[in-house]
């Protein structure tokens, strides 16, 4: 298995990016998952209901779902977090 941790950035549909903390495992069949941890000021509605998007680490991008919009958990120092599956091939 294969993991990474560290900064990612969410690409939001609109154009914006968020900075992101991403916490992801991969098998070895390339299926992907794992958390991403955000600011407490990021905790918007947008963000709290997204069902799917895209990361980007390093140079490479990857499409994500949310099945859970329900999901989020806080975090030490007022940061939360979200569980995301991937949907393609993983960025790291």
């Amino acid at each position: 298995m294969h993991t990474y941790q560290g900064p990612a950035m969410l690409l939001l549909g609109d154009g914006r990016e968020m900075d992101t903390a991403a916490d992801l495992s991969k098998d070895e069949t390339g299926t992907w998952s794992g958390t991403l941890t955000f600011p407490a000021e990021g905790r918007t509605p947008e963000l709290l209901n997204i069902a799917e998007g895209r990361i980007k680490i390093g140079g490479s991008e990857a499409a994500f779902v949310r099945p859970d919009t329900s999901d989020w958990t806080d975090a030490p120092g007022g940061h939360f977090v979200i569980r995301v599956q991937g949907s393609g091939a993983p960025p790291f």
